[in-house]
């Protein structure tokens, strides 16, 4: 966030929204993953609508949050159950993923709506439990040093910004990573059961990391409390 302040001090909300989104949609995780294998096995009409899928429930998603975000971060238990699911989540995809490594077949098959990409999409981004927290963060941040007026108008066009912004980091992670394994005839859709297994571990692992971090924060504002 310290390079909001560095290098736009004052953004206009569309490319705010398309800036953080892009960056936050980038960086590898699981979503981006299965919309690579989508590409790879079903087309660009068919990642498109995956993608569609993602940003339809980001929609819903960022008005609820833009509207509750102080409340959203205020309730504990809430928090503690969206770090617990997820953790449970991503172990259990881990889990999953690992006792069918050595399945010849794709991985994308195995999902119940893998002929739906649209639904997948939906689907996936609804158990993404972990976005919410996250831009409930990001909104709270942008009005408190005011790089965001808190009004309707101005939270609407800086959610175009987000679900732009996101739309087009997923495009070029898929394409850029499918020229790449195009350029290495790299058959990588043998292997996916081996990385998503690999990559839910890791997520899996930070997302323990991170419970037991905001565990051992409540218990030191608790302690400091009662002092």
């Amino acid at each position: 966030m310290k390079s909001l302040d560095t290098y736009f001090p004052k953004m206009n909300p569309i490319f705010l929204g398309f800036f953080i989104s892009l960056l936050g949609s980038l960086p590898l995780g699981y979503i981006n993953v299965v919309g690579l294998q989508i590409l790879l096995q079903q087309g660009i009409i068919s990642h498109v609508l995956f993608v569609f899928g993602i940003v339809v429930i980001q929609f819903f998603m960022l008005k609820s949050v833009s509207i509750g975000a102080k409340w959203l971060v205020k309730q504990k238990n809430l928090m503690l159950f969206i770090d617990v699911f997820t953790v449970l989540f991503f172990a259990l995809l881990s889990y999953y993923f690992f006792t069918n490594y050595n399945v010849t077949s794709s991985s994308l098959s195995q999902f119940p709506l893998s002929g739906y990409p649209f639904l997948l999409g939906l689907f996936l981004n609804v158990l993404n439990f972990i976005q919410w927290p996250y831009w409930a963060g990001i909104f709270i941040y942008l009005f408190r040093t005011k790089k965001l007026n808190p009004n309707k108008h101005n939270n609407s066009i800086f959610i175009v910004g987000v679900l732009v912004g996101t739309f087009t980091g997923m495009l070029v992670f898929a394409y850029i990573s499918n020229f790449f394994i195009q350029q290495s005839n790299f058959k990588i859709n043998t292997y996916f059961n081996s990385i998503f297994a690999v990559l839910f571990l890791g997520l899996t692992l930070m997302q323990c990391f991170k419970l037991v971090v905001n565990y051992k924060k409540r218990i030191n504002a608790k302690r400091d409390s009662l002092l």
